[in-house]
């Protein structure tokens, strides 16, 4: 069912990269040490207060790539896409240099740690341009049973990402392209949603059309698709467009929609669609 899930994009599921990057941690799991050497760090709205900002430095088991991450309108997003089913810690620090939380993950487990009195944390700079300093667990017997953390990093961040020129009102090709991925999802034509969809999707979306359980599944999923649609703003950057759209879910609940749209021989492609909703 996961398979079928992750393989429909309708939710189905700033301007250069590092200029120096290091960091290392090592997250010690039940009495298993873990070496993360690969690390991130990117500023985000506050998810408690969305007029703050905090720094988000990650810390994974793969490689992270950079570059990808440049022209993300979501950073957030985008990571947690390269980063799906790896061990990870991210360690969210606030304006003033306090510990937010630190959230865990591994594999399909995660995990959030907040309060105080457990760490010790040392900042030598911590602003919108670097952040670097450690952090690490107080309590050595922590490395035995439970979780410890030791890390250390020294991480440019990127600036604001050139997400292209705006589109037009409506969404333009892409917008109108998109929303024929959506009738055809609601009317439960596979053919034509394998046709509006990028080819490495499409592929997958056919090859799994004939499954036991693809039935049920897609009939989830089409329960979930965008009801009335409303364009909210676009960009577009070479074959690439980045569109958001409103509108409610099965239950009336309020739906934002980010809408990943690829051109492929000429042609504008559904990559990746993520969604939000608000409970009525």
């Amino acid at each position: 069912m996961n398979t079928i899930l992750r393989l429909l994009p309708a939710g189905l599921a700033f301007a250069s990269g590092l200029a120096f990057a290091d960091g290392s941690c090592t997250l010690y799991n039940d009495g298993k040490a873990i070496a993360l050497k690969h690390a991130y760090a990117y500023r985000m709205p506050d998810p408690f207060d969305k007029g703050k900002q905090i720094t988000r430095i990650v810390f994974a088991d793969r490689p992270i790539d950079a570059a990808a991450l440049a022209d993300a309108s979501d950073r957030d997003s985008a990571i947690d896409d390269q980063l799906h089913e790896a061990t990870r810690v991210d360690l969210n620090l606030e304006a003033d240099g306090s510990v937010q939380n630190v959230n865990t993950h591994i594999g399909y487990s995660s995990g959030s740690q907040s309060g105080s009195g457990w760490y010790t944390v040392s900042l030598k700079r911590n602003d919108d341009k670097r952040v670097e300093g450690s952090f690490r667990s107080n309590d050595e017997e922590d490395k035995k049973s439970g979780r410890y953390y030791d890390l250390a990093f020294a991480l440019d961040l990127p600036g604001a990402p050139d997400l292209g020129p705006a589109l037009p009102a409506n969404g333009g090709e892409q917008g109108k392209a998109y929303l024929a991925y959506l009738a055809s999802l609601r009317k439960g034509d596979i053919d034509a949603m394998a046709k509006a969809m990028t080819k490495t999707r499409a592929d997958e979306l056919l090859a799994h059309r004939n499954d036991a359980d693809f039935k049920m599944m897609f009939g989830f999923i089409q329960g979930q698709a965008l009801r009335d649609p409303k364009y909210v703003r676009g960009n577009a950057k070479g074959d690439r467009a980045k569109l958001e759209y409103t509108g409610k879910d099965a239950d009336g609940n309020a739906v934002t929609s980010t809408v990943s749209m690829l051109r492929e021989g000429g042609a504008w492609k559904l990559e990746k669609e993520s969604s939000k909703t608000t409970l009525q």
